[in-house]
């Protein structure tokens, strides 16, 4: 039985396990092997400066925490395809609380510890939700107050489960310790079929309203087992988690992989430089999958403390500018690994070990188990080096939207190829560069205008810190492009100062941005991928209330 929205089949199914890139697996089985074969080896070292302690768990102590707080959850009420969702910090509970929801057959929803109010009410009614893990408190912000505000705008809701402390006499609330801790009562847990669903994620709403994406454990499954496989990773990792494992890169890419790799998973709740550095060093950590303002950070940090252990960073979130992959691999002497992944399909495109150049010049080739098509005008097949809509399929595509299926619809065609909204080219040797998003594309008197080259060579500028192109509304050409700047501390920027920088790079005259503006900081997601819409809706409000132009 498949949620509404679900495009699964059964000639999917049989496909897929036929051709052995689904292997029918469920995640806990991850666990249970890693169990099984290191039961003595640190599984879990999650650092919490919010609560300044480090708590360590042997892979025995994982399984055996994760197996009761399965329990726990059975005895709480809480059945197969039910939606438990999870928003916490990077603390240890989580792995235990993803496991046990995988285990017994329910739904994980994680939601990034940043969402307030507004975002909680929209998640937990659209999926249902009759469990919510929360911390009690996590820098300043009281989660037990804003689930108080909103419960009665959540008929489904049941019970939240608070890593903390919970409020004195309120039935409504149970702490983690007591989920892990008598569950014992309950002897047998259900089969679990690994095509069901194991995760619903919400996409971020960067285009508007975010979408429940929907995953089973075969298609996580296929994800995880694939990338491992092209960049050869083993399980020597130590893997630093620093993306929240309430967003797909700290879950998928920190928490799961780690498991399935059976290495060690480095969680660290606050993200500051200085402290990743001295963990980094104090774990050995080996390496970490993260997005574009991390490795900025640790780049600029690696000059006063050297990470020797440090030997490969990923990058799947955003489109990583080209000079920061060759500064940053010279700084940490690392291997820095640009990708391409989403919510709807985990990693898909990759640089290999054995392409090192490549992560220069592109985002990568496919990884196995994906299938990539590039789409060029009026719908044909792109020709090597044409740019066109990214189109996906294969073993690691999500099932369809939650109880959507009109978004599903839209985004699937006859043939099961997804559309991805992202802009892209291919060589004549299958080197994928993302070039945006189609809604990023700039058409300037019915011509597109490049975006991400103008921007890589904005990101190259010493004076410039970080740079996102858009497009403003004119009423001639119908757009003209906007650059929006970040500095570097002390410097300054005209816009004949920018004009003159991109004419001695020898670029068209119609590529050249028509107006600057300067910011303190370029809004994000959570995963590093800028808010383009919040930006294009700034400069057209500013257009509008003043009608001036550069």
């Amino acid at each position: 039985m498949h949620p509404e929205g679900s495009r699964l089949t059964e000639q999917m199914i049989n496909e897929y396990v036929g051709k052995g890139l689904w292997s029918n697996t469920r995640l806990f089985d991850h666990l249970e092997n890693a169990r099984n074969h290191h039961p003595n080896k640190t599984a879990v070292a999650a650092h919490s400066m919010e609560r300044s302690r480090v708590d360590v768990l042997t892979y025995a102590e994982l399984y055996e925490k994760a197996d009761q707080c399965a329990k726990g959850l059975l005895a709480l009420g809480v059945q197969p395809s039910d939606v438990v969702s999870v928003q916490l910090p990077n603390y240890f509970e989580f792995p235990v609380l993803f496991f046990a929801i995988n285990k017994i057959g329910a739904v994980f929803n994680g939601l990034t510890h940043i969402y307030r109010a507004n975002e909680v009410r929209f998640i937990l009614q659209r999926s249902q939700s009759k469990v919510f893990v929360i911390p009690d408190e996590f820098r300043k912000f009281d989660y037990i107050e804003m689930v108080k505000e909103i419960w009665n705008e959540l008929p489904d809701l049941q019970k939240v489960i608070v890593a903390g402390r919970c409020p004195d006499g309120d039935e409504r609330f149970v702490p983690f310790e007591k989920i892990v801790s008598t569950g014992g009562s309950v002897q047998e847990l259900p089969y679990v079929n690994p095509n069901e669903i194991a995760q619903l994620g919400f996409t971020s709403g960067t285009t508007g309203e975010p979408k429940g994406v929907m995953h089973t454990h075969n298609t996580l499954d296929a994800t995880i087992r694939n990338y491992a496989a092209f960049e050869k990773l083993d399980g020597h990792v130590c893997n630093l988690i620093v993306s929240p494992v309430g967003h797909q890169t700290g879950f998928l890419w920190g928490a799961v992989l780690t498991t399935y790799l059976q290495g060690t998973a480095v969680y660290l709740d606050i993200w500051k430089a200085e402290a990743a550095a001295q963990i980094i060093n104090q774990e050995n950590v080996s390496m970490m999958i993260a997005a574009v303002p991390f490795l900025q950070d640790l780049h600029n940090k690696a000059g006063s403390t050297p990470m020797p252990s440090l030997k490969f960073i990923s990058i799947p979130g955003a489109p990583i500018p080209r000079k920061l992959v060759e500064t940053a691999a010279a700084q940490l002497d690392c291997k820095i690994v640009p990708a391409w992944g989403m919510t709807e399909y985990g990693i898909a495109i990759a640089v290999a070990p054995e392409d090192p150049k490549h992560a220069l010049q592109t985002d990568g080739r496919r990884i196995p188990g994906a299938e990539i098509r590039i789409v060029g005008e009026h719908g044909h097949e792109a020709f090597p080096n044409e740019e066109g809509d990214l189109k996906i399929k294969g073993a690691g595509v999500f099932v369809g939207y939650y109880k959507r299926p009109d978004f599903t619809e839209k985004h699937f065609d006859a043939d099961g190829w997804f559309d991805t909204g992202d802009r892209a080219v291919m060589d004549e040797n299958g080197f994928i560069s993302i070039t945006g998003r189609t809604k990023d594309i700039i058409i300037r008197g019915g011509e597109n205008i490049p975006v991400a080259e103008i921007e890589n060579l904005l990101y190259e500028w010493d004076k410039v810190r970080d740079v996102a192109i858009v497009g403003m509304p004119d009423e001639r050409l119908g757009e003209r492009a906007c650059a929006y700047l970040v500095l570097k501390d002390g410097e300054s920027v005209t816009f004949e100062e920018m004009i003159d920088y991109l004419s001695a790079k020898k670029i068209a005259k119609q590529k050249l941005p028509e107006r600057l503006e300067i910011v303190k900081e370029l809004p994000r997601t959570i995963s590093g991928k800028v808010q383009k819409y919040v930006l294009r809706n700034a400069i057209k409000n500013k257009l509008q209330g003043r009608g001036d132009e550069q």
